[in-house]
């Protein structure tokens, strides 16, 4: 674990352009596909974090020819057509829940193997008793549970995907769905999958990433019903991974509190990722986000005038960007309710409960419900609590729970100048957890800020 991480405050208006990292979301996705793939695939643009560089380890380890450029983001692989190669294999899948939940999907289709799959003490605690429940009523794998039934570690016997129909319980996560959405239709047989309550907007990505390789556009009711035609996934030779909207949340954050331009590179005006609706909340506030010449344009002429009267927001869609609202909620003016993200419980850590602990330990006023997180901002209270800290040689921080969002999220909040003296006051604990989906974070943040000033 790294020491605590100081964030130093901006003095300036933003004028600085950057580059993010690509998707995990789609990076995941697309390995997944390009492994199932006939003929060799380059991913563009790829992420290369933690849990990218543990999918890539689980292929290599199922057989799959892999070669990875972290300098060009690239990644080449050598799909087979829907075989995997090794039929018995060790899976550890740390705390990445994609690589969780794709690869027990992806292993079903190998007849007659045995893998055995694990992950880090987290990953164990969170949700996969959907996606089993499906696997096990379409006859496509059996398992047997070394810890805590419907949870890892587990060993997995594939039987593959014959013609059949089941219901999927995707509530707790909609990787549940994406998972079998890539895996199912690869083994020549129709199958279809009831699942009629699932966040659509990765299940949209999940969908524009297989028509990529080659599958048709998929059918589903408005029951929720999916009807999945037997696809031979094609390589499209070169596939482009877009950068993280998640990760462009805390940028757009960024920008509403210090004002100023800033450019971020290689963003299409019509992204295929969901969190791309973030822009819209802080629109509210005054940012806008202009798509140019294939970048994003940021600009925020009044920082000074962002504060609104109390909202409500429901996140349920972009749950991942609700930790970034939040973290800033102390410096918007009014209170702000944020609902729809009960199932953010059962990510990298209990993530209402964390946030509502974070920011009370910041002086604000928070209350937690199962889901929903109600904050009203107290700045003085937090003005008077980094002046008390600093006055007994230390510094506010921040406990990440091992979750990257955490990190990232508070340092937009600690970049503001709260003491108007440039003097940082807020500090990140245990910053490497941003090893996750954006390694570089900081470096990126601090970069920002030296081209502003």
């Amino acid at each position: 674990m790294q020491d605590p991480y100081a964030i130093q405050p901006f003095q300036t208006t933003l004028k600085a352009a950057i580059a993010l990292p690509g998707s995990k979301s789609i990076t995941n996705r697309a390995l997944i596909l390009a492994a199932l793939a006939e003929g060799k695939t380059t991913l563009q643009g790829a992420l290369f974090s933690r849990d990218t560089k543990l999918m890539l380890k689980a292929l290599q380890a199922l057989g799959f020819e892999c070669q990875q450029d972290p300098l060009n983001q690239e990644i080449h692989i050598h799909g087979k057509g829907g075989q995997i190669p090794a039929k018995e294999a060790n899976i550890h899948v740390g705390n990445a829940g994609t690589a969780a939940r794709f690869l027990t999907a992806f292993l079903a289709l190998a007849k007659g193997g045995c893998y055995h799959l694990d992950g880090d003490e987290a990953m164990r605690e969170r949700p996969m008793q959907g996606l089993i429940d499906a696997l096990t009523q379409l006859q496509a794998a059996e398992f047997e549970f070394h810890g805590q039934p419907g949870h890892f570690p587990f060993t997995l016997k594939a039987k593959g995907y014959p013609t059949g129909e089941s219901n999927v319980d995707a509530r707790s996560s909609s990787q549940i769905l994406s998972a079998l959405l890539m895996a199912a239709p690869a083994d020549g047989n129709a199958v279809t999958l009831n699942c009629p309550s699932v966040r659509p907007f990765y299940v949209a990505i999940t969908q524009s990433v297989r028509e990529a390789f080659g599958a048709t556009t998929l059918n589903s009711s408005t029951a929720g019903q999916y009807s999945l035609a037997p696809v031979r996934y094609q390589s499209p030779g070169a596939y482009p991974i877009e950068p993280d909207l998640s990760a462009a949340s805390y940028f757009l954050a960024l920008s509403l509190l210090h004002g100023g331009r800033l450019q971020i590179a290689q963003l299409p005006e019509f992204p295929i990722q969901g969190d791309a609706q973030f822009k819209e909340i802080l629109a509210h506030h005054g940012l806008t986000v202009t798509a140019e010449g294939g970048h994003w344009e940021v600009h925020c002429s009044a920082p000074t005038q962002i504060a609104r009267d109390h909202r409500e927001i429901d996140f349920n869609s972009i749950s991942d960007t609700f930790l970034t609202y939040a973290a800033i909620a102390p410096l918007l003016g009014a209170s702000i309710r944020i609902t729809g993200i009960g199932h953010t419980r059962l990510q990298e850590t209990d993530r209402i409960a964390g946030m509502a602990n974070e920011l009370s330990k910041l002086g604000q006023l928070v209350k937690e419900e199962p889901d929903a997180l109600t904050i009203w901002p107290k700045p003085n209270e937090l003005r008077a609590r980094a002046m008390r800290a600093i006055n007994n040689g230390t510094l506010l921080s921040i406990d990440t729970y091992e979750d990257h969002r955490f990190a990232m999220s508070f340092a937009i909040l600690g970049s503001f100048d709260l003491l108007e003296n440039g003097q940082a006051w807020l500090a990140i604990n245990d910053p490497g957890c941003c090893g996750k989906t954006f390694p570089n974070f900081f470096e990126v943040l601090e970069r920002v800020r030296q081209q502003s000033a």
